[in-house]
């Protein structure tokens, strides 16, 4: 939707801007003759501060900035970040950053934000400049670095290297602006700002630089002026670094209420260094000698330490300067003693109160107090804390406690008792309790504590892993659960690993996060970080040794020896032995051994032999094997799996052992089998070395074509074996070659043949990664060798593919034409060393594609025919691409039609020009001289009042018609030449003279007059023979393109209608399944679909309309103030318009005008909140609005309506989370069981695997625990559905056939398992449910009542009309093929 005044209002907001910056201007004349003091710094709503970050709370909870004259801001967790995974721990003590105040001060606390979106949003692109600072966020990484937010659909930024968090908040400096393309490339260098392009208060942003000269001296600093721009500013005179008038000088703050600037000089803020102080906080001195008498009698300070003796020796040293110099620092004129006038040296005990990060300065005090320093605390300590503040933070209630009076720390929720509770407990603020010390942050100053009972008893403390004993019983929670077991945190977040088999039968179900746990150290490794536990109580080294050292007693030796002879093992490894298959999996067969034992075998342990036919050309004896063979193999290992011993073993004779260890495994050429099948992956194929050890193998380390990979489950089955060499990458992962025989050593990657991976798409061309890491970009003129529209469509991001490395220019360029692939055609003709012109000449195809012909460095001439792409329009022309470095530009010409393929003429070379007028183009161009006296024929290409402009035909030139020169004029006004002649019209004209124009080309003069072209003797021009070849290409050229959108239109229209039919099933599915349900729902889905009716007669109304202003639509709501649809457009407007800000306070607005009655309608308007937040907002804000309608609304609706989005936005995570929560919360609906077994059904489709968390199979079996009967057939039913749906035919016809079985006279259910049978099955199997349906009707005639009876008949001609129809349609269909 287009704002109309949009362009009219930007001209008036120039003005006003340019106006107060002119008011600023004359202001600041009048301040150099008046100001005499400097004025006290503001920190007022909506200023702008540069601050350097102090402090980081707890947990990163939230952080102190210090500004200019030590005043400090607080910055809350969600003024400081974008995702929940950021918080203030993620930023830096010391760091510089622009800051403004969203909030009054309150008890001298300034609230500040970082966000880019409160600090940028009323920048437009032209406001901006080189030099600006702003702030913004990392999206996402490339090849060449950092995407930037800054919170303005308006523009976007790029940082080039770097290591930037994504998520977090960063103040850049704007190096270049690519006024196109709306990028701002940053650094994060200042620099002073060198061109003035535009006047705006963007100019005082603090953190530009600019050149000033000192005014004069005032009370408190010095007045300065702006050079360039002539704005007055203010500089503190400890900020003042020498007297020079003229300095570079940094802005700090900037108020545009009262048009207040303050700079610095110092060097430290213009480089925006972080402040490493070398002194402590609490660090005391001898005293002080002053340095600067600033304003306010504040003073600037030297330490003094003085040797030690008496008074005597001490004032000695002071008169000699016999003292050490200590760091400078800042006495705030409160802190200096009563009736005291320090005027050079001052003897008394002083200490550092507070370090200020932004003047890189220390606070002095003389008032001393004890040293507080968090190393003064102890892990495991206990201590009487007070409860300070309550907040809430990643949607957990959190307690801020003050220890000892002296620091503060956090109890987490987790941490409030023993076991999670439903709700966080309550603290009250000011409370004195008892907590313990379970984690000390020195470098983040963070202190964490818990008060769950159980650790505040006497257990173990210990703060390292060399603190830990085998055997000993250890206390604490769990903090994660994963597949195999749950990570145990304890004491300055150590962390140790439960697994499943040593829960000592216990439920791993009866786990919860959060709980306190007791657990035994089964093995612990300082040196390897390792610590494995167990719940089962394990007994100490010591005892056990003890125990098999126990004396025997006399007589005993045979029963001793008899006991030894038992327990000596009978298999040992590298023996043979003889066992028989019992079961036969994907990668390994299970075999019974002698005595009882069992044992494996994976299927890299068999003998393998090559084979053609197959990718990898190998062929396993493992494929040979059945149940109940005998097999002869070695043992290589054992383990130990659900307390049972199984043996590891081999058939090969010679068989590589592995490690398990990357570095030790790797260069080893091993066997794998192949375990998944990833085509869009980075690493398409995952391979199992031994019974789980995997490893990846990248695409371009298979050695097959990038089609292939496109399409790898074609060609590759999950199974199949191959041959590996196992190599780390540069992360020391361990990863596969795949080795087939025919592998040849890798060549120089430029001029070769490449597999490339899609990873981006660009404005002209796409980028794609090759071998070793390596990247090349693929123009749009060379993705094909036929010209075609959408071409980016065919390489979606994440395709494979292989293409020719052509050159290397700042990076690789590659082309993946076939004419490039052929590697004769290459070598022949197109190499630019192997190849020859003979070649070369042999492979031209069209004289029209000169991409060849430009890659061999042939020049263009003028007249040339060429065919391009065009990739961008601009107020000069369209820009036409005909090959990756040539790009030509079409004057004049407009064209709405990105990346389609275009014919045109070149009609200058030195800067490429060209025309795509076919009345030019399709004649041939002759190289005569024209003269006067010769006839021509011309296009009239403009006409004016009192000229017509003629371009010749057959020629590069241009004429002229004036009025006394032309032929039929019949008035004497100035529109002749609009009358006598049209745009595109043809006309004979006899050249009369020429002239030369301002730019030094020759314009012809013409004339029309029939007299002079008939008179003997003139030479007559043709206009040059007719290229009928050219005209061809033109026509099937926008042939293609008119067809091409008229198919995106009728492919919009089927989708259209295929959604609106699949609705209208689903809705009579719904309407048949629900006729056993209560009166009650019936009326409610009545009623449902009446108001849905009513809206869809509405939303035709306003599809009629298209409002484009908020009058208009304010106007509209006035009559329709309950009509969701206008609150949703309206919504759409705003954010299009004015920004996701305003559209949320209109979205809040219109849940408070819909009337509480209309249910649907405020439905509409909360799936609408949802939606923009998710397509504009952040998560935090997406789930604050759920919640909030979840209170007010039908919350089961509302998971319903999450769910879908998440669905139809294909994050099947959340989606699963999201639905897992909707069943804890309504155990007894059907429709959040629903929920959940589709979402596990669209997981497994998209991983081709089951869920390893939440099997769909289990969770059915629960809804069936938890649900009603009437209910569960419900669920059933839908299940059966689904299974139908995503291709489990045979399974679905298994669950309908046993609900019917229990429900034979459910006609709803009937219905539903015909339909989907006549959807997906074959006639013969729709017939046998026809015949089971018949014995319905036949059961019903005996037994039932009339109006059971008439039920059936009528669900049963329905059937039988539906399977007519679509029997029909089958025969005509097959009739019309034959």
């Amino acid at each position: 939707m287009i704002n109309l005044n949009k362009d009219k209002a930007i001209p008036k907001i120039l003005e006003y801007q340019m106006r107060q910056t002119k008011i600023l201007l004359v202001r600041g004349q009048k301040l150099l003759n008046s100001v005499k003091k400097l004025p006290k710094q503001t920190f007022d709503v909506g200023t702008l501060h540069l601050g350097a970050i102090s402090k980081i709370g707890p947990n990163g909870a939230y952080l102190i900035v210090n500004f200019s004259r030590n005043r400090k801001g607080y910055v809350d967790l969600g003024q400081l970040r974008s995702q929940s995974n950021i918080n203030a721990g993620d930023y830096e003590i010391g760091e510089f950053l622009l800051f403004k105040v969203i909030e009054e001060p309150k008890q001298n606390r300034i609230q500040l934000t970082l966000q880019p979106n409160q600090i940028n949003n009323e920048h437009s692109l032209t406001d901006l400049f080189v030099g600006m600072t702003i702030n913004g966020i990392p999206l996402n990484k490339n090849e060449f670095g950092y995407q930037i937010n800054f919170g303005n659909k308006g523009f976007r930024g790029f940082i080039k290297g770097e290591n930037l968090r994504f998520g977090r908040i960063y103040s850049f400096v704007i190096q270049t602006i690519k006024v196109e393309e709306k990028l701002l490339v940053c650094q994060f260098n200042a620099e002073p700002i060198q061109q003035l392009e535009v006047k705006n208060k963007n100019l005082f942003q603090p953190g530009n630089i600019w050149p000033i000269i000192i005014q004069k001296e005032i009370d408190g600093g010095a007045l300065v002026k702006l050079r360039k721009i002539g704005a007055i500013g203010y500089v503190f005179s400890d900020y003042l670094e020498s007297n020079e008038k003229n300095q570079m000088a940094q802005i700090i703050s900037f108020d545009e209420k009262s048009r207040l600037i303050y700079l610095s000089t110092k060097q430290e803020h213009i480089n925006g260094d972080k402040f490493i102080p070398e002194f402590k906080r609490y660090q005391t001195y001898d005293g002080v000698k002053l340095v600067k008498e600033l304003y306010s009698k504040s003073l600037l300070v030297n330490t003094i330490n003085l040797p030690s003796g008496d008074s005597k020796k001490t004032k000695k040293a002071i008169k000699a300067n016999e003292y050490d110099l200590g760091p400078t620092c800042f006495i705030h004129h409160i802190h200096i003693p009563e009736n005291t006038n320090i005027e050079d040296v001052f003897q008394k005990k002083c200490m550092i109160s507070d370090i200020n990060y932004f003047d890189h300065i220390g606070m002095l005090t003389f008032d001393i107090k004890e040293n507080s320093s968090i190393s003064q605390l102890n892990v495991g300590e206990i201590v009487r804390v007070v409860v300070k503040q309550v907040i809430q933070q990643d949607g957990k209630s959190n307690v801020i406690v003050i220890i000892q009076e002296k620091f503060q720390g956090i109890i987490p929720q987790d941490h409030q008792s023993d076991y999670p509770l439903p709700s966080p407990a309550k603290f009250r603020v000011g409370a004195k309790i008892k907590a313990r010390i379970i984690n000390i942050d020195e470098k983040r100053n963070n202190i964490t504590l818990t008060v769950k009972p159980t650790l505040l008893t006497d257990i173990k403390v210990f703060s390292t892993l060399e603190e830990i004993q085998h055997a000993d019983t250890l206390y604490g929670w769990v903090d994660k659960k994963i597949e195999n077991g749950s990570l145990i945190k304890f004491f300055q977040n150590i962390v140790g690993f439960l697994s499943n088999f040593s829960l000592d039968g216990q439920n791993e179900d009866d786990i919860q996060v959060g709980q306190i746990i007791k657990v035994y150290v089964k093995y612990v490794n300082a040196a390897e970080q390792k610590l494995f536990l167990s719940l089962k109580q394990v007994e100490p080294k010591e005892l056990r040794e003890h125990k098999e050292a126990k004396p025997v007693k006399e007589g005993d030796d045979k029963i001793v020896k008899k006991k030894k002879t038992e327990k000596k093992p009978q298999f040992q490894i590298g023996q043979q032995v003889e066992g028989i298959v019992t079961s036969i999996k994907t990668m390994v067969v299970y075999v019974n051994l002698p005595d009882g034992k069992f044992g494996r075998i994976h299927k890299t342990q068999f003998e393998v032999t090559e084979i053609k036919g197959r990718i990898f050309k190998l062929k396993s004896e493992f494929e040979n094997l059945n149940v109940g063979s005998q097999i002869q193999c070695t043992i290589i290992g054992e383990m130990k799996e659900d307390n049972k011993k199984i043996f590891e073993l081999s058939c090969l004779q010679n068989y590589s052992e592995l490690n398990r260890n990357p570095e030790q495994d790797a260069n080893k050429v091993v066997l794998g089998v192949v375990k998944k099948i990833m085509t869009n992956q980075f690493a398409p194929l995952s391979v199992e070395l031994s019974y789980n050890y995997n490893v990846f193998v990248d695409g371009w380390d298979i050695p097959c074509s990038g089609s292939i990979i496109n399409d790898l489950s074609s060609y590759v089955e999950v199974g199949q074996i191959c041959r590996l060499k196992l190599h780390l990458d540069q992360n020391n992962k361990l990863k596969g070659i795949i080795i087939t025989g025919l592998d040849h050593p890798f060549k120089e990657i430029l001029y070769s043949r490449e597999i490339f991976r899609v990873i981006s798409h660009h404005e002209s061309y796409i980028r794609v990664q090759l071998r070793e890491h390596n990247y090349a970009s693929i123009d749009i003129t060379d993705l094909s060798e036929e010209w075609n529209v959408n071409i980016f469509q065919q390489y979606p991001i994440g395709t494979w593919g292989t293409c020719r490395i052509l050159s290397q220019d700042k990076g690789f360029w590659a082309s993946t034409r076939e004419t490039f692939l052929n590697e004769k055609i290459w070598l022949k003709g197109l190499h630019p060393v192997k190849s020859t012109s003979v070649g070369f000449k042999q492979i031209l195809n069209s004289p029209y594609d000169v991409r060849n012909s430009l890659y061999k460095g042939i020049p263009l001439s003028v007249g040339q025919v060429v065919l391009g792409y065009v990739t961008g329009t601009t107020s000069f022309g369209t820009f036409v691409k005909l090959n990756y470095i040539t790009t030509c530009l079409v004057p004049g010409f407009i064209c709405e039609d990105k990346y389609r393929p275009i014919i045109l003429m070149i009609t200058k070379t030195e800067k490429l020009q060209g025309t795509q007028d076919i009345n030019l183009i399709k004649y041939k161009l002759h190289n005569q001289q024209l003269r006067v006296g010769d006839v021509v024929d011309g296009l009239v290409t403009s006409v004016n009042n009192d000229k017509a402009y003629i371009k010749v035909l057959g020629t590069l030139q241009n004429g002229e018609l004036d009025k006394q020169n032309a032929e039929g004029v019949d008035t004497e006004d100035g529109w002749w030449a609009n009358k006598l002649f049209k745009v595109g019209t043809q006309a004979k004209c006899i050249v009369i003279g020429q002239r030369q124009n301002k730019r030094g080309e020759n314009i012809l003069q013409l004339s029309n007059i029939t007299e002079l072209i008939q008179s003997d003797g003139k030479r007559k021009i043709e206009k040059g023979e007719l290229l009928q070849e050219v005209v061809e290409i033109y026509e099937s050229l926008e042939k293609m393109v008119n067809g091409t959108k008229i198919n995106q239109k009728q492919t919009k229209l089927t989708v259209e209608i295929d959604q609106n039919q699949n609705q209208q099933e689903q809705e009579q599915e719904q309407e048949v399944f629900e006729n056993e349900m209560e009166v009650e729902d019936q009326d409610e889905d009545q009623e449902q679909q009446i108001e849905e009716d009513e809206n869809q007669v509405v939303e035709e109304e306003l599809n009629q309309e298209q409002l484009d202003s908020r009058a208009e639509y304010e106007k509209k709501l006035l009559t329709n103030p309950n009509s969701s649809l206008v609150w949703i457009e309206y919504a759409a407007y705003i954010t299009e318009s004015e920004g996701i800000e305003n559209a949320r306070l209109l979205m809040e607005r219109a849940l408070r005008v819909v009337n509480a009655q209309n249910q649907v309608e405020r439905m509409n308007l909360w799936v609408a909140y949802l939606n923009l937040e998710f397509n504009f907002g952040t998560e935090e804000r997406l789930i604050a609005v759920f919640k909030k309608g979840c209170q007010s609304a039908d919350a089961k609706q509302l998971y319903i309506k999450l769910i879908d989005i998440y669905r139809k936005a294909k994050k099947i995570d959340v989606m699963i989370e999201l639905a897992r929560q909707f069943v804890q919360k309504y155990k007894q609906s059907s429709k959040s069981w629903i929920e959940l077994i589709q979402s596990l059904l669209d997981w497994q489709n998209q991983h081709n695997e089951e869920n390893p968390q939440y099997s769909y199979k289990d969770t059915l079996n629960r809804a069936m625990q938890c649900l009603k009967k009437q209910k569960q057939s419900k669920v059933l039913a839908a299940y059966a559905r689904l299974q139908f749906q995503n291709k489990q035919i045979e399974e679905g016809k298994t669950t309908f056939e046993a609900l019917l079985e229990k429900n034979p006279t459910r006609t709803d259910i009937w219905s539903q398992y015909i339909d989907q049978a006549m959807k997906n099955c074959s006639p013969q199997v729709v017939r046998q449910i026809f015949q089971k349906a018949q014995n319905l009707l036949e059961f019903e005639t005996l037994y039932g009542t009339e109006q059971t009876v008439q039920k059936v008949k009528q669900e049963a001609e329905k059937w039988v009309n539906e399977y007519m129809q679509k029997a029909q349609q089958e025969q005509a269909a097959q009739s019309e093929s034959d």
